[in-house]
This record gives C-alpha cells, structure tokens and sequence, in this order.
C-alpha cells in the first residue's frame, strides 16, 4: 500500500535491510529519526520477507554491492511489484531509469548524504510514479555507462523540441527503445507511435502502407485506406531501417517532410501531417550518401539529432545491470522466483563479446528462466560464436571448403533404410541445404524478408513461397 499524501508518509510503515547478525542496522534510528515507523530491519544475508499482505509502505536498502542491491531489489519488486524502494548507493546512476519498468518506484541517494537528504529521498520514494497505474508506458534504457548517461541527458533534451532524430547502431543495441523513449519524453506522449520498417516490405506495397490509397487505385483496391503517414497524425512517425528505403521513396518520403502533406495513391486530394520524425538505422548513412545510395538532403532532413547506441561490447559495465533488470521482469512476467545469478555464470557473461548485443542478452536471460537455471550457458555461447564465424564468406574459413561434405553413413543408411535413389538422394540434400541456406540467412539479417532476397539472389516473392514450402518460422 502506496502513501498518497504527505500526511499520510508520515506515518508510512518502512522495511530496512542492511547490516547483520553481528551488526545491527544502523539506518533504522535514522528513519525514526525522520518520523517513520520500522515494520522491521532484515539482515542482508536473511531471505526479503515475502507475503503481500504483510508488505510494508517502503524499504530501504543499505550500502553493499551494486550485485547484491540488485538481487534484494528483485526479491522486494517479485513479492510487490509496486513496492517503493530507497537504495542507499554510491553508485546513483545505477538505477536511473526514471522510476519505470522493474525499477518503477526505485530512487537512490549516497550512504554519505546528510539526514536532510535522507529524509528527502524517503519523501520522493513514496510520491506516485507518474508512469504508474495507468499512465502513459515509459521504456527503461538500463543502463550507468557514460554513453547511456550521454542518451538520456540527450534525449530529455530534445524529447519535447519538435525536430528530426536519426538513431544509429548495431543491430539489437535498442534503436527502437530510443525512439520510443524519446515519443514518450515529447508532447505528443498521447498521440500515436506509428511505425514503419523501411526493410519490410517491397517497393510497391510498403509504398500502398506508407502513403494509403483511394478506392480502385490499383487491382484489389476495394476501399479508401489511410497510409501510415496519416495514422502519425498528432504523435510520432518512426522509420525503422531507414536506410533500406529505395530511391524512389526516399524522393517521396522528403517531399512529405518539406511539405508536410501527403497524397494517397489513386487520389489526389493534398493532406497535411503533422507528426514528428524519428529514424533508425544500423547502416552508415554518410557512407551511403557518398556512394549515392541514399540522398543527401533526405539525409540532413532526418538527421537534425543524431542519437548513436553503442554496442554492448562497449560497455561492459552495463552488462550485470541489464542480466538483472531481465532476470526480474522474466520473473515477473513467468511468475517464477527469481534465478539466481552464481559468480562463475557472472564471469562467464561478463567476458562475453555479445555479437547479438542487448537483444542476445535478452534471450539468453529468457533462456535461462525457461530451463530454469544455467546449465546450458556455455552451449548456447560457443553456439553463437559458431554462428558467428558461419557468416565470414567461404575464402575465410580455415578449412577452404564453402560446405561440409555429406557423412559416409548418411549415404549409407539413405540407399540401405531408406530405399532411395542417387536421384532422390540429391534432391533430398538439395532441400535441406538450401532450408539450412535460407534459415541462416534470414537469421543474419533479423527475418527482414527484402534484404534476405537481395542477398539470396531472388526475388521477393520467390523467397515468401519458399519460406512457406519449407516450413520455415521465425525464432
């Protein structure tokens, strides 16, 4: 239960954790002190008493390691998800994430603050998140390096400056948790979020998606349809892999941002749009400019603020953070207890490259409360690496062959079990080479279905229909 005015903090029931056995905790005077009631004071190395109802209005947790902090966290957000929570940190950008996600509620001061301060961070820890119960959903970027400090601080910025942003990084680094950051951040946090991946699609239909389109337009045009573009309207247009948009649209895409109108395909009435443009891309756009693969005046359009997300081999102190921060929403979501995270599995992570980024690490810690546990790590890790070294081209590998060759007994079990013939043999390894082909190369590009044609050398169409033939799913 939540104070929901000062008065009502005053008398607020608060848990604190710290000290132990040996020595008791030395914070709980200190909360009297600044007119709270102590429901109880918990040594660290003691299990976060659990029943909701026996809940308190606060904790505290006392100065330890930023690894056990976070574990007491997740232990308090798994029994209360609401619970308000003041950490006693000398690291206060560890969870400054604007008190939303699993660590909604969650504010941090130093251990060496003075008594005003403490008792001014037990005051906003019980005011009400304003991205609680309700309110307007907020993406946590998680993170206490100095480039994800550098995002924030940028961010707030020029969340509510009505200008074009263009986020740029690796694949998996959080691009669109940027974008969504930044919509939610602006004045136009109630309008929609429409996004549109530029990757997606063809020529022709994402041009139908994007722009909509009249009645008898075109075959199978049995009704008007508004375009993305329209659907923006009062909020935020987001192109996801911008740079993957032909030429063609690219002229369409930079008439909409000098105009702001846009026409639907068949019609030819003008409407205006008023929506904010954020981009994303993992390409380097300057580059392409140079080689005349991407316009330049589309791209100083889109790039009034460029925001860049580091890969997370770049900032490997986020890496403990980001394994607890999924470890309890997992947990929250599954309705488990929280995993443990043992010392040689922490090693094990930390000296990861994370070739997957963020979204590798988001899988893995899905992985892991799936099996429950962590016997699979280094499997799964040597797995990734494999597939890693798989997408060097073939005059890389070591052993100078572009394929393996087909076992011996495969061969053998194929004519004796199976009856077949070297006709049906081929045509047998001929399919699971090119699915294996097809899966690894969809895999590669994150199932983006036109860029995996291009690579493949077919077309758009052509690959849809083998996708569906062979059974191909993504995941």
């Amino acid at each position: 239960m939540r104070a929901s005015s000062p008065a009502a903090c005053t008398t607020a029931k608060v848990l604190v954790i710290d000290g132990s056995r040996r020595n008791p905790n030395p914070w709980a005077s200190l909360v009297r002190k600044a007119g709270y009631e102590v429901s109880a004071t918990v040594p660290r190395e003691e299990a976060v008493p659990g029943p909701a109802g026996e809940l308190p209005d606060l904790a505290v947790v006392g100065p330890s390691s930023a690894a056990s902090q976070l574990e007491c966290i997740q232990q308090l957000k798994a029994a209360a998800p609401g619970l308000p929570i003041l950490v006693l940190s000398e690291e206060p950008d560890l969870f400054a994430t604007d008190r939303c996600g699993p660590f909604e509620a969650v504010v941090c001061i130093s251990p060496e603050a003075a008594f005003p301060d403490l008792a001014g961070g037990l005051a906003l820890a019980l005011e009400p998140s304003p991205y609680s119960n309700g309110g307007p959903p907020y993406p946590a970027i998680i993170g206490r390096s100095r480039e994800i400090l550098q995002i924030r601080q940028k961010i707030k910025a020029v969340a509510d400056k009505d200008i074009s942003v263009l986020i740029t990084g690796e694949s998996g680094t959080g691009k669109e948790l940027i974008a969504r950051a930044v919509h939610c951040h602006s004045k136009r946090f109630t309008g929609p979020l429409v996004k549109i991946s530029c990757g997606a699609l063809p020529d022709d239909l994402l041009e139908s998606e994007v722009f909509g389109y009249q009645r008898g337009a075109f075959t199978g045009a049995y009704a008007n349809k508004p375009g993305r573009l329209e659907l923006a309207q009062g909020g935020t247009l987001f192109l996801d892999e911008v740079g993957d948009l032909s030429l063609f649209l690219q002229v369409k895409f930079l008439q909409v941002l000098e105009e702001k109108t846009v026409s639907r395909l068949g019609g030819t009435e003008e409407r205006f749009v008023d929506a904010r443009v954020v981009a994303a891309t993992n390409a380097d756009l300057a580059e392409r400019v140079q080689q005349g693969a991407f316009r330049n005046d589309l791209f100083y359009r889109l790039s009034v603020i460029h925001i860049h997300a580091p890969p997370l081999r770049n900032r490997p102190e986020d890496v403990p953070l980001l394994i607890h921060y999924f470890l309890h929403k997992y947990c929250r979501e599954t309705g488990r207890q929280v995993l443990d995270l043992p010392e040689a599995v922490s090693r094990r992570l930390l000296a990861y490259s994370w070739p997957g980024n963020v979204r590798e690490l988001e899988n893995l810690v899905r992985s892991a409360m799936a099996m429950r546990g962590w016997s699979f790590l280094d499997q799964a890790l040597e797995e990734a690496l494999c597939v890693d070294e798989d997408e060097k081209p073939p005059e890389s590998r070591t052993d100078g062959e572009a394929f393996p060759p087909l076992p011996d007994d495969r061969i053998c079990n194929f004519f004796a079990q199976e009856g077949g013939s070297l006709k049906s043999l081929v045509r047998t390894c001929t399919s699971e080479l090119e699915r294996d082909a097809i899966r690894k190369v969809l895999d590669r590009v994150r199932w983006n279905r036109k860029k995996a044609a291009e690579l493949l050398g077919v077309s758009y169409k052509t690959l849809l229909n083998r996708i569906a033939d062979l059974d191909l799913e993504e995941g």
